[in-house]
């Protein structure tokens, strides 16, 4: 692996991860996420540039906001650090491309969906305008994908509709995030992922079901499970669909 594209798209992913996290805190309360300055939730005071510095400020101020001395959530350096990675997968994958700088845009777009799923159960819509707005752009960089793979794409957010509307336990905002991710993945990763999220969610959520741990009427956030699954069949899915399908042709 070429590492100067890894760590150049990294470096980009920790500058964009701290913009994501005022996207994430700002979003769903109304705020506007490109005016006004960054501030400690807890105390309110305004934050400076050596306070921002994307996970290199947390580790010098000792994880604690530097007036009040409150703890700074882990979540900040996470989504810096989570996003950083992704980019620097994206490059090391597809290298300095424009296709690479798509999937750096997709990675925000469920980074955002599946932090705001988790602290507030829903998917602004926002999000799945940008993923259909990559899928368009898709046309005219990365891989080929015919009509007929785009629209077998939208076979897992079917599926999920289907049983939606026959139990209501599955929530509008996964379905929409696995239909326009289809579009632009295709069938070929999409159906793939959705398969891949459901093994997450049952690894991440059974045991606590069975030990009776999840209070009656929990939503269970799933836009983790699908980010994640999405992301790994965005990155590494060709290689790994072939590589199962090569079990069956070796028996």
């Amino acid at each position: 692996m070429d590492i100067f594209p890894f760590v150049l798209f990294a470096i980009y992913g920790l500058c964009i991860g701290s913009f994501l996290n005022v996207v994430i805190y700002r979003l769903p309360i109304g705020m506007s996420i490109v005016k006004g300055r960054s501030i400690c939730p807890q105390c309110q005071h305004t934050l400076h540039a050596a306070d921002l510095v994307p996970l290199f400020s947390f580790m010098l101020l000792g994880g604690k906001c530097r007036y009040c001395k409150s703890p700074i959530s882990w979540r900040y350096p996470a989504v810096e650090g989570l996003t950083g990675l992704v980019f620097g997968l994206c490059a090391a994958v597809y290298g300095m491309s424009l296709y690479s700088v798509l999937l750096c845009l997709y990675a925000c777009a469920l980074v955002v969906a599946s932090f705001i799923d988790l602290d507030h159960t829903y998917i602004p819509d926002g999000v799945h305008l940008l993923i259909l707005a990559l899928a368009v752009f898709s046309l005219f960089t990365g891989p080929a994908l015919s009509p007929l793979e785009r629209v077998a794409g939208l076979l897992p957010a079917g599926l999920m509709l289907l049983l939606a509307f026959l139990t209501g336990g599955i929530g509008g905002g996964d379905v929409k995030l696995m239909a326009a991710s289809g579009v632009l993945l295709g069938g070929g990763l999409a159906i793939p992922a959705f398969l891949l999220a459901y093994i997450l969610a049952a690894c991440r959520w059974a045991p606590a079901y069975f030990a009776k741990k999840i209070p009656a009427g929990y939503e269970v956030p799933m836009a983790p499970c699908f980010s994640l699954a999405l992301m790994t069949m965005a990155l590494f899915g060709r290689p790994l669909v072939q590589a199962y399908l090569g079990l069956f042709s070796a028996v």
